[in-house]
């Protein structure tokens, strides 16, 4: 379950309160902008290797191999890194590290992205507790990122472990709102309440999961996928009803 193609953004957005009176320098990524698009390109060969079925070559030809790059610039270094997409995201990571007193500075969301894809491919060679290690990488560099979270949920979804699906949606649908590139919001809280609907319907919990589903097809009343899983949770409310 990939949820969406990488692409770079660090659109300006909104700003919360508190971050416009904290002033910061945020450093600049050692790799050159052609650097970083090269880095995307090879990123991007290799998702459509994954699509076309060969996920090992994938690996080796180009996820690890930007892996291996970023690992050799930032591997060993002694501040915080994190990957953004967002301006707002940026500084969130910032203010966190300042409060922790820790040096940090932000790149842009390449190096998790290679993760996450390598990640996604070493799901689809059946090396679960690989794959799943991959995105809790992507996860260390990227925190807030809503797509990250909803694939770790995802992951947990298919460990049947239900209290960590829902934690980690959770999480997904908040920092969706906030953090979350405009172009990409909409689609991204879809994904995190669908899958809120499927676990908290693993639950018992039919209410809130009719609840879920029923905030998606507001969004988008062409949502098929909601609309067929709501309809699932009416017919188990009426049963329920009838007993």
């Amino acid at each position: 379950m990939l949820t969406a193609l990488l692409v770079l953004s660090c659109q300006p957005v909104w700003c919360q309160q508190e971050l416009a009176e904290f002033s910061v320098d945020i450093d600049v990524a050692q790799f050159s902008a052609d650097e970083d698009v090269a880095h995307v390109n090879l990123l991007l060969d290799g998702r459509r290797l994954v699509d076309a079925g060969q996920p090992r070559e994938a690996i080796t030809e180009y996820f690890d191999k930007v892996l291996s790059e970023y690992e050799a610039k930032y591997g060993n270094s002694e501040e915080r890194i994190y990957c953004a997409r967002t301006s707002t995201e940026s500084f969130a990571y910032l203010l966190t590290a300042a409060a922790e007193e820790q040096e940090a500075f932000v790149l842009s969301e390449t190096w998790a992205n290679a993760h996450l894809m390598k990640g996604y491919a070493l799901l689809e060679l059946g090396r679960m507790s690989e794959g799943k290690s991959s995105i809790e990488q992507a996860l260390t560099l990227s925190p807030y990122n809503s797509q990250y979270l909803s694939e770790l949920a995802y992951v947990y979804q298919i460990e049947k472990n239900w209290p960590a699906a829902l934690k980690y949606f959770q999480d997904a649908e908040r920092f969706a709102e906030g953090f979350t590139p405009d172009n990409d919001k909409a689609f991204e809280l879809a994904i995190a309440r669908r899958g809120l609907g499927y676990v908290l319907v693993e639950l018992g919990r039919l209410d809130e999961a009719e609840e879920k589903y029923r905030q998606c097809l507001a969004a988008d009343p062409n949502d098929v996928k909601a609309k067929n899983e709501l309809a699932y949770v009416l017919d188990l409310q009426k049963a329920e009803g009838a007993d």
